[in-house]
């Protein structure tokens, strides 16, 4: 298989973040990156191999939840708004 890099221009506070939010989570800058992109991080071929904090699995379980309730107040919304044209 082979790789290709690619570059991605940000500034100093951008930067600065994405390296806070990795260490954060434990895992390279760029396995960081990867994950953000959809794509599997370098450091873990397999998902068994993945262990997420109790913590950020409740964070992240949240979100899901709000994603989902944002969508359907979202999709309410479009519907009032196509009722009403």
């Amino acid at each position: 298989m082979g790789s290709t890099t690619i570059t991605i221009r940000v500034d100093d506070a951008e930067r600065d973040d994405l390296v806070a939010r990795a260490e954060r989570e434990r895992i390279s800058l760029s396995d960081y990156i990867r994950v953000r992109l959809g794509l599997r991080g370098h450091g873990s071929q397999r998902d068994d191999e993945v262990q997420i904090d109790p913590e950020y699995e409740a964070l992240r379980e949240q979100l899901v939840e709000h994603e989902r309730r944002l969508r359907a107040l979202e999709d309410d919304y479009a519907r009032r708004r196509a009722g009403t044209s």
